[in-house]
């Protein structure tokens, strides 16, 4: 293996995210001290392992078919534990739960004003839910293996009065078809395989985070009654795309109305290679200000390697949420999940003027006659950034709580973890 990274994190060429996500958010117990909490921690991840192999703690003695069907249930389930910023809160914790450095740019979301400039809160009375002292990211090849996975961590934490608590829980899907809520072609431009280590991949500042890396989730809700309202090519001029291919736009024209009218790159052959088609629908460099206020032109300015200053890469994965109906319209959302070295490189994105620090999606900033609009789609319904450490037994970030860490020779394993009290 050449990198530490922990299994939850797909990212090599020919992989993919699994199609099911479910977040847990859990909290440490009041006055719970860390040695406590790395042993519920070390019972976790064990007992998830276990539920990969048919063994249910419920279910010990069941026939050899039951647990294999449990086995075949659990198999592609994956789990990645990060440590949120309320973790090393000294206020919130008496006595703390780590003496470990705290990486730099770890924070919280700010509540007012706004988290981002053009980015508001759904609700900023609400509680903030994407925020804990600790997260599991479970993905898995159905909704039942991330699903039931988390309520057997519940079980376990009630069971065995482990110093932990699940404070929220967030769920999400992806499509086959490769659009989202907008009926775009979602994630088609991202990092080359070959490219994506280096733009995740942390470095060591603080030094526990070598060989790890830094999530960032947003979960935003859009207005999709807003974006029906407008029209194709209105669309397609805020996206970047066209709406069928994916293909990225190359130009814009103008009809006899003097409407602007989007061009798309021609198909590549059938003949094309992966590398020439993943080409076609990367947005091109371009001098047409309407294309580069796009949405794709915006997050993609930057084409330098992920290793140079600047560069602001970062590894996106997205997964779609429906939150049931509002007043008879659907709650519908993105959970968008990115990687990178450095936290950051988002809070620029999301700050930087000309990226996306001054317009909520995409589209002119100040649109004048006969551009397309830029309109005020996302809202933020929860977020947070998390550290995610490197592989290691008994668990990633052992070190933190005063566990003695053993660096992983690989996924899965272990013996199961002594209980915590």
């Amino acid at each position: 293996m050449r990198h530490r990274l922990q299994e939850g994190l797909r990212f090599e060429s020919g992989t993919g995210p699994p199609p099911c996500y479910r977040l847990l958010l859990l909290d440490a117990a009041p006055g719970a001290r860390a040695a406590a909490v790395g042993r519920a921690l070390e019972a976790l991840t064990s007992m998830l392992r276990d539920l990969r192999r048919g063994d249910s703690r419920d279910l010990a003695g069941q026939s050899r078919a039951a647990k294999a069907a449990a086995r075949e249930q659990f198999d592609g389930l994956r789990l990645l534990l990060g440590y949120g910023r309320r973790f090393f809160d000294e206020e919130v914790h008496r006595p703390r739960l780590t003496h470990a450095t705290r990486p730099d740019f770890l924070a919280y979301l700010a509540r007012r004003p706004a988290a981002f400039p053009e980015l508001p809160w759904a609700d900023p009375e609400t509680p903030n839910v994407g925020e804990a002292d600790l997260v599991l990211q479970l993905t898995g090849d159905s909704e039942a293996a991330v699903s039931c996975a988390a309520v057997e961590c519940w079980k376990l934490i009630a069971d065995d009065g482990l110093p932990l608590s699940v404070v929220s829980s967030l769920g999400g899907f992806g499509r086959p078809d490769g659009r989202g809520w907008l009926e775009f072609h979602d994630g088609v431009s991202n990092i080359q395989s070959d490219q994506r280590l280096a733009a995740i991949e942390a470095g060591g500042d603080p030094q526990w985070m070598r060989g790890g890396t830094y999530m960032a989730l947003l979960r935003v809700e859009v207005d999709l009654s807003t974006w029906r309202r407008l029209e194709r090519a209105e669309q397609e001029l805020v996206i970047g795309r066209d709406k069928l291919s994916g293909a990225a736009l190359t130009a814009v024209t103008r009809d006899a109305r003097g409407r602007p009218v989007p061009v798309a790159a021609r198909a590549p052959a059938e003949s094309a290679t992966a590398e020439e088609r993943a080409a076609w629908r990367d947005p091109p460099q371009s001098v047409d200000p309407m294309l580069e206020a796009s949405h794709i032109h915006r997050a993609n300015q930057n084409r330098a390697s992920p290793s140079a200053a600047g560069g602001l890469r970062m590894f996106r994965q997205g997964y779609d949420f429906l939150d049931g109906f509002r007043e008879g319209t659907p709650i519908v959302g993105l959970n968008f999940v990115s990687f990178q070295s450095d936290l950051r490189t988002l809070q620029h994105v999301l700050h930087l003027p000309g990226w996306l620090g001054d317009v909520n999606f995409g589209g002119p900033a100040e649109p004048q006659a006969g551009d397309p609009p830029s309109p005020r789609l996302l809202a933020l319904r929860a977020g947070g950034f998390y550290a995610v450490p490197p592989r290691a037994r008994p668990f990633p970030g052992a070190g933190l709580v005063g566990a003695t860490p053993r660096r992983a020779a690989g996924a899965g394993g272990g013996s199961r973890a002594s209980r915590a009290r």
